[in-house]
């Protein structure tokens, strides 16, 4: 499994649980369907790590959208700004890195204005 698909298995738990606020285990359960223990090893190490820091990344992520609130954007978007918050802050992948995978999840799952708005919210954290 590529980290792409990693980064997107990631942000479906993410938005999994921002949508339903299921237990973590549930979401894990709907979403790990694959033998690759370091997949899931990074899988389940990220999700916890977002929602662990859920309030926080949000706080962090806040001031940079100009005139919106965090909680308007759609769950997509936010799942992919908090994953790449929180990657961000870890400073264990390069920024760009992290900020081109983020675009281009976002050109697969979102509309056409969101990679922008996403690349220009990133590049700020």
């Amino acid at each position: 499994m590529t980290r792409r698909e990693q980064r997107i298995r990631i942000m479906n738990c993410i938005y999994q649980y921002l949508l339903t606020e299921k237990e973590l285990d549930d979401i894990f359960e709907d979403n790990l369907d694959i033998n690759d223990k370091e997949s899931i090893e990074f899988i389940v190490t990220n999700t916890i790590g977002v929602i662990n820091e859920l309030d926080n990344l949000i706080a962090q992520i806040e001031p940079l959208l100009i005139d919106y609130r965090f909680k308007r954007l759609g769950y997509i978007e936010q799942s992919l700004l908090l994953l790449s918050a929180y990657q961000l802050n870890l400073k264990e992948i390069d920024k760009p890195i992290i900020i081109n995978e983020a675009i281009e999840i976002a050109k697969l799952y979102c509309d056409d204005e969101a990679p922008r708005f996403i690349n220009g919210i990133l590049d700020k954290v």
